[in-house]
């Protein structure tokens, strides 16, 4: 169900539920709640009582163990002799019934139903709010498995230019000539010795 605005919009969507819950309870209170406490007419009795308004109750058994209480409302017009009493039960609580069922359709439809809309709101907000931070979560994790790819491939290009043994001598050359010139220098070595083995180290470039 999508909530509208509080305008003719929005009455024409929630009508069919708001309406018919603020009648079932306008009902309860006329009928029910007159039975268990007759004041519950009076703003019906008020409205057609010019006089005063009389609230009396009648307790009767017609079998054995059942007891029933009858409510009556009257509307006393005059005073003394010329006083006038009239019975308005029914009338008072159908009154009453239109009363109650137009305040709750206003106080359903523009006070609990924009509380209620407010809060499915934040709610789906709270719910949109968890999925790109799940989204997040899942690209952190591709990204940092491409980075760990990455590294593990270097480190084992790494590796495997290490194990290679002309590239391990190939930046110690100048340094091993310098040594094998030095050996021919002294006397270590001979000329025929210095050259087939300079000319072995340079093979390796």
């Amino acid at each position: 169900m999508r909530f509208g605005s509080p305008g003719s919009t929005g009455i024409g969507k929630t009508g069919c539920i708001v309406l018919p819950v603020a009648l079932f309870i306008a009902l309860m209170l006329a009928s029910a709640g007159v039975a268990i406490w007759p004041r519950m007419a009076a703003p019906g009795a008020a409205i057609l009582c010019g006089g005063e308004v009389i609230y009396e109750s009648h307790g009767a058994s017609y079998r054995p163990g059942e007891y029933t209480i009858t409510r009556t409302l009257y509307c006393q017009t005059g005073a003394g002799k010329s006083a006038q009493r009239d019975e308005i039960t029914f009338k008072a609580a159908g009154l009453s019934f239109l009363l109650y069922s137009a305040i709750l359709f206003l106080l359903l439809q523009f006070v609990v139903r924009p509380l209620l809309r407010r809060r499915v709101e934040r709610t789906l907000e709270a719910v949109r709010g968890i999925a790109p931070a799940g989204s997040e979560a899942t690209a952190s994790a591709a990204d940092l498995r491409s980075i760990l790819g990455r590294v593990s491939e270097a480190v084992q290009r790494g590796a495997a230019r290490a194990a290679d043994p002309a590239d391990a001598g190939a930046d110690d050359i100048p340094a091993r000539l310098a040594q094998l010139r030095a050996l021919r220098d002294q006397g270590l070595i001979t000329a025929q010795d210095y050259d087939a083995k300079k000319a072995e180290i340079l093979s390796r470039l």
